[in-house]
């Protein structure tokens, strides 16, 4: 820029200086030129002198350090400005990526909490299943014991009426092949009818049904199968009854089939808040992790442990699997005892 008063004569001097643009990388250049309005006259160092010059070149000097001062400071003002601009963008999609995730993680609260809700009723629908088998089971075997076993029951009673007649008409081989058939019929009623619904566990509790349940493994399995039950180890009310002998029973079953031990053992004992029931065998053994994750055993009334954790946890409690190849496996149940459940 010109000052007002500023007159080109032949008698000037001028001074270059350049200051670098931080903020693109290019330079600004300027000058400064003095010029004296009186006649100068000729000397060795032209019309100014030495302590003029370098005058001039300092105040150049200067005004490029100044120059280059307030081209650092809009440099550092578009460099905060920018800052800042990136610092509210981020801001700003930290903020939406956040109420995403909030967004997400609501969801998946709702989700976890949907799941749950319908394990828990999955494990209900599962527990009253198996109580509406056990009651259908019961009044299977009661049919088959009130029909067909007193028809059997009868017409042996009334085939015997003709074993005297039957001497003198030539028939009594075919009337004992008959009373031995009927017999055979009768037999596997009552079997059948035990296999259904043991009378023993309605009529005497879960102790004496656990009982009756080792010597009919031991008796069709030919296994050694030791049965314990503590004194105090009072038998639950019937639903509870039923379910902790039909685990156990299927427990002795997975054992048979899998593991093929020589011997099984099944214990029941009262702990402080409700009964644990084990059952151990030496067999093959397995993975525990496996063994609990085990899908439903094959077979009518088949529960599988997977099965019998889930209902274990309808009722508040829990299956414990240990095992290891070769060294046999052990399950452990635990049943709370609510007020009104134990009965003399």
């Amino acid at each position: 820029m010109d000052h007002p008063g500023f007159r080109e004569t032949p008698w000037r001097q001028r001074a270059a200086f350049t200051a670098r643009d931080e903020r693109d990388g290019g330079e600004v250049a300027g000058t400064i030129e003095v010029c004296y309005l009186e006649p100068r006259p000729a000397a060795d160092e032209g019309p100014f002198l030495r302590e003029e010059r370098d005058l001039i070149d300092s105040v150049a000097d200067m005004l490029r350090l100044h120059v280059q001062h307030v081209l650092a400071d809009e440099a550092l003002r578009a460099a905060r400005d920018g800052l800042e601009r990136q610092v509210q963008e981020r801001t700003a999609q930290l903020e939406a990526s956040n109420e995403a995730l909030k967004a997400e993680i609501d969801e998946h609260r709702r989700a976890r909490r949907e799941i749950e809700h319908h394990q828990r009723q999955l494990r209900r629908l599962a527990s009253e299943l198996s109580l509406a088998e056990a009651r259908e089971r019961r009044a299977i075997a009661a049919d088959l014991h009130d029909h067909l076993g007193q028809a059997l029951a009868f017409v042996k009673l009334r085939l015997g009426e003709f074993a005297g007649d039957a001497v003198f008409c030539g028939f009594e081989q075919s009337l004992q092949e008959l009373e031995t058939l009927i017999d055979q019929a009768i037999r596997y009623t009552r079997t059948l009818t035990c296999e259904l619904s043991p009378p023993v566990l309605h009529e005497l509790g879960l102790g004496p049904a656990l009982e009756w349940l080792g010597e009919q493994s031991q008796a069709r399995h030919r296994i050694r199968v030791d049965v314990r039950v503590a004194r105090d180890a009072r038998s639950p009310g019937t639903d509870l009854a039923v379910m902790l002998f039909q685990c156990a029973r299927e427990l002795v079953a997975n054992a048979v089939r899998h593991g093929r031990p020589r011997r099984v053992r099944i214990d029941l004992r009262r702990e402080s808040d409700g009964l644990r029931l084990e059952v151990a065998d030496d067999g093959a053994g397995c993975d525990p992790a496996r063994l609990v994750e085990a899908v439903p055993a094959d077979g009518p009334g088949g529960f599988g442990l997977f099965s019998i954790r889930e209902r274990l946890r309808h009722l508040g409690g829990s299956l414990d699997a240990v095992s290891a190849p070769g060294r046999g496996a052990t399950v452990i149940l635990r049943v709370p005892l609510a007020t009104g459940e134990v009965r003399p």
